[in-house]
């Protein structure tokens, strides 16, 4: 499994977030204990902010059971977690002009948020793997094996069928 260096939990949620988002196709977060009250009303607001490692592109955003991969990263956002519990989300593929506190992930469904849900960032793209079906096909078993093993702990389960959803040909 990809190494986790991001979580908190969801412990508030503004009146106005679902349809803000909706609209805008954006999600501001803030730690309860920092957020402006004029934003209060569009934020997610969360706690227990923990951070070890640096928000960067191709990293994955887990909100609840969606994954988003991270596409582009603000030059503030790293420093914004850390002192305010604030990032802002845009769901977009576009890749536009990129604001000094904000990510870029990639645009699928955003979903519904609920207290308790986890926000989670975990290292590369591997979360993608889990659940997935994959086969490792080539002459040299060294390179089979290594590479199955490192689909395998990321979450792939390694199969025999060339019907998986993964097939991985090593020269």
């Amino acid at each position: 499994m990809a190494k986790k260096y991001y979580s908190t939990k969801i412990v508030g949620i503004g009146g106005e977030v679902e349809k803000f988002t909706s609209l805008v196709k954006m999600l501001v977060i803030f730690d309860d204990s920092m957020v402006l009250p004029e934003l209060r009303e569009f934020s997610v607001l969360h706690s227990g902010n923990k951070l070890s490692d640096v928000i960067k592109p191709g990293d994955v955003l887990k909100i609840a059971d969606a994954e988003f991969k991270i596409l582009k990263v603000g030059n503030e956002v790293n420093n914004n977690i850390k002192s305010l519990g604030h990032i802002v989300i845009k769901f977009n593929d576009d890749r536009e002009d990129l604001l000094e506190g904000s990510i870029h992930v990639e645009d699928k469904p955003i979903p519904k948020f609920r207290i308790g849900d986890e926000i989670s960032i975990f290292e590369g793209s591997s979360e993608a793997l889990a659940g997935k079906t994959a086969i490792v096909i080539g002459e040299d078993k060294t390179l089979c094996a290594a590479v199955t093993l490192i689909l395998n702990d990321n979450g792939a389960r390694i199969v025999e069928d060339e019907d998986a959803d993964i097939i991985v040909k090593v020269n």
